[in-house]
């Protein structure tokens, strides 16, 4: 069984309104390696958008995309998306219903969101030759990291909160229905390479609970992909296709009526309080992505990135400087193996261990 792992999607912002290919035949044919491809739908989807009052009482990013952007998925082929994020429900619980049907409609598979918590919790489940694996998505509940963004109850629509007792025990339960588990979960800081303490420490909490693979969003950024044992963890894949938008005032993504000349816009790549129509570009660093490749052969699990590119013009296609970004991240990947932020597993510790063997 091989899937494919993909970051934070948004198939609208400055694609609204535009055919042609948004997407290099090399990505496509990287995708279609795998049987299963998998990513983070990071939008609401709505044509009339009726923001949520309580996200827009507060000063946290709104994002959606229209009904007509959902055909890129397609075009992606995309199986899976996770929309336990910060932004499935900026259009409220009505457009988190309606990017819900919209899904069912396309015959893409959904998990980290509902109506209550038990739906919000359901994995999806893909089988083949015998073996089944279990998808789980979580949202990090944080300020500090996601912001805000409602969290579902046992009566409440929401999205799968990543309280740590709570994803244990998920996992836990899966684990003993399924024969592997993946999860994808919504956590870090934006814009860093660095792993969090308490995403390093909640990703080997998820490994010891039952999880054999972790695909991690929400940063913006790609960061490393570990083995523990016979497990995969990917940190962050990073944006996959997030085209920039134009946003109006106070902060809000916008779709104008009518075409208009988005190079007299004023631009910004900051975080996106403006007082006139403006064109919100990515970070350069933020335009590049992660295709994480992981497969389980006679149970053994392995993976391995690829890079990806989302050009000044939109465009998606496998970066050029793939091997150079790989190098940047070994100092954080030797960090994460061997130098890790729980203090019994730093490597004066296992010095001491291998002198009291030798001994």
């Amino acid at each position: 069984m091989r899937i494919a792992a993909v970051g934070d999607i948004m198939p609208g912002g400055v694609w609204n309104g535009r055919q042609g290919e948004f997407v290099s035949e090399e990505v496509l044919s990287l995708l279609q390696r795998a049987d299963i491809r998998v990513g983070t739908l990071e939008t609401a989807i709505g044509n009339e958008p009726a923001f949520y009052e309580e996200k827009m009482s507060r000063s946290a990013d709104v994002i959606y995309a229209k009904d007509e952007d959902m055909k890129r998925l397609k075009d992606l082929d995309i199986n899976l998306v996770s929309l336990a994020n910060n932004h499935f429900f900026d259009l409220g619980p009505e457009g988190a219903e309606h990017t819900i049907a919209l899904l069912d409609g396309l015959g893409i598979q959904h998990c980290g969101a509902g109506r209550n918590l038990k739906e919000a919790g359901k994995p999806v489940v893909f089988e083949k030759d015998g073996n089944a694996l279990a998808f789980l998505a979580f949202c990090d509940w944080r300020n500090e990291t996601v912001g805000w963004c409602p969290f579902a109850t046992e009566d409440k629509p929401g999205v799968n909160p990543m309280y740590d007792d709570y994803v244990v025990s998920e996992i836990a339960k899966y684990k003993r229905l399924y024969d592997y588990v993946a999860v994808i979960p919504h956590w870090g800081k934006e814009h860093t390479f660095i792993t969090t303490r308490h995403v390093y420490r909640l990703a080997k909490k998820m490994l010891d609970a039952g999880a054999d693979m972790i695909f991690g969003g929400h940063t913006h950024r790609i960061q490393p992909v570990v083995r523990r044992r016979n497990s995969v963890t990917a940190y962050s894949m990073g944006n996959f296709f997030f085209p920039d938008r134009l946003i109006i005032k106070p902060r809000s993504t916008y779709y104008p009526e009518q075409p208009i000349d988005i190079s007299t816009l004023p631009v910004t790549d900051r975080y996106p309080f403006v007082e006139e129509t403006t064109l919100k570009k990515w970070k350069p660093l933020a335009r590049i992505g992660m295709v994480t490749i992981a497969s389980i052969n006679d149970n053994k699990i392995s993976a391995k990135p690829y890079y990806v590119r989302l050009d000044d013009n939109n465009y998606l296609s496998i970066s050029p400087l793939g091997l150079f970004v790989r190098l940047a991240l070994l100092w954080q990947k030797f960090f994460l193996m061997y130098m890790p932020y729980a203090g019994y597993e730093c490597v004066l510790c296992r010095i001491k261990r291998t002198i009291k063997k030798l001994v």
